[in-house]
């Protein structure tokens, strides 16, 4: 908590240099010398372009007007640029230059077809570019497998946290269906892939670790967080995956010196970590959104599982599926109710059919990683690649299908709008809550 209060206080009085945010770069058009940090996303006019500003290394978004005859610059190239940088505006209540900053980005410029030339060609990646090399990589074998369409940009978002291709509309019936967090990689697809390990690692459940033997456990732990380790750099280093690896390598630990994994202690030695090496995160709404959905399902889903709890004898369907449907909707509804708030903060907007939209979409992406991984893995092989692509493009555009049908519901979004005090209060309401239900349900 004093960590949360002093990078609150330094924001607000704009301690830059406690918090590591870059001092803007000159808006004075000036002749640099700029490295490529990722490849070009296109906009509607320009090629947009990461770039780290030599000699004092700050980052900016260089906007490059489009030119057919030209070569395009990639990951690792070194720019020559004359131009002068912004550093963005007020979008209404928005401080868009804020924000940029926030995110390391020190400014944005329009460079014009003259004003940029290629002068140096990456040989060889530098090591804190591989990630989206590998990322890159990986998306260019789903499109050589014949992926294509909103199923290759659902499988490469899913799989990869790779967003660029995502048709806008169907980005916006992820988000009024309740499934956005589908699309951005987070701890729901770390959770599927160690379940993945762990079984594959355990060959199929029937040698399951021995945490009494710490020497055997620790070969298991640490095989699950080299390959985790391994998945977060392919996805570009995406921050919601480091967060969730993070987790995951505190609860093995725990498992190992026979301590409960997964409670909240757990997830805030976690933030407390997160915070103290990259504070600006604590303003990212994906770091909030993320911790308090966790939050919400440590908090309050056991409780309210336990208050639907229907004893066996009286289960119209076998134990295991009721089991399962009653812990993935209990999870799914505290989860909700823990961003709920957050959500009509930022975005104004909630979905009123997520539980069904998460018994529909979770299972799909639990198929669709295993699919996406049997033809990165095993789709090398004679008449494979053709089953597996087609298998995964099935699915994905299943997924898509669903979604796209719970948004048509009636009355499937929600819209209202939140102050800052409206939230603390609806959080003050979450927690009486949560206090009532463990007295009921004991």
């Amino acid at each position: 908590m004093p960590l949360v209060v002093l990078i609150l206080c330094a924001d607000h009085w704009h301690w830059d240099g406690l918090l590591g945010i870059p001092t803007p770069l000159d808006e004075e058009p000036k002749c640099y010398y700029a490295v490529v940090q990722d490849y070009p996303k296109q906009c509607p006019r320009t090629w947009r372009v990461e770039a780290e500003i030599m000699p004092d290394r700050r980052h900016a978004y260089l906007y490059l007007q489009r030119d057919s005859s030209r070569t395009l610059p990639t990951l690792g190239d070194t720019l020559f640029v004359r131009t002068g940088f912004k550093q963005g505006g007020q979008l209404g209540d928005f401080d868009y230059g804020r924000y940029l900053l926030r995110n390391g980005i020190a400014g944005t410029a329009f460079v014009r077809q003259t004003d940029w030339q290629i002068r140096g060609e990456a040989d060889r990646i530098p090591w804190r570019l591989r990630p989206k090399a590998w990322q890159h990589s990986v998306y260019e074998r789903y499109k050589a497998a014949g992926l294509s369409g909103d199923a290759l940009a659902t499988t490469a978002a899913l799989t990869l946290g790779y967003k660029d291709d995502l048709d806008p509309q169907l980005k916006s019936h992820f988000q009024k269906a309740g499934a956005a967090h589908i699309l951005a990689v987070s701890g729901l697809h770390t959770g599927i892939l160690y379940g993945v390990l762990f079984f594959l690692i355990t060959l199929f459940g029937f040698y399951p670790p021995l945490y009494e033997e710490r020497k055997h456990q620790c070969i298991v732990s640490g095989l699950i967080i080299t390959a985790l380790v391994a998945y977060a750099m392919l996805t570009g280093g995406s921050p919601s995956v480091v967060r969730s690896v993070l987790f995951i390598f505190l609860m093995e630990t725990a498992l190992i010196w026979h301590r409960q994994p997964f409670t909240i202690n757990t997830l805030l030695i976690t933030a407390f970590i997160i915070l103290f090496f990259r504070p600006l995160d604590l303003f990212s709404v994906s770091f909030q959104l993320s911790f308090a959905a966790v939050a919400g399902i440590l908090l309050m889903g056991h409780a309210l599982y336990n208050l639907i709890d229907i004893p066996p004898r009286q289960q119209v369907i076998p134990f295991t599926i009721t089991n399962y449907l009653c812990g993935l909707l209990m999870a799914s509804v505290a989860a909700q109710v823990f961003t709920l708030p957050l959500s009509l903060y930022y975005f104004s907007q909630t979905s009123n059919w997520f539980f069904i939209t998460n018994l529909l979409v979770i299972p799909l992406a639990f198929l669709l990683m295993i699919s996406a991984l049997m033809l990165l893995t095993i789709g090398w092989l004679p008449g494979i690649e053709k089953v597996t692509a087609y298998l995964t493009e099935l699915i994905a555009t299943g997924m898509n299908g669903s979604v796209e049908w719970v948004e048509h519901l009636p009355h499937s979004v929600t819209y209202a709008t939140m102050t800052p005090a409206t939230l603390a209060g609806m959080y003050m309401i979450i927690f009486l809550f949560i206090k009532l239900l463990k007295r009921v349900t004991g």
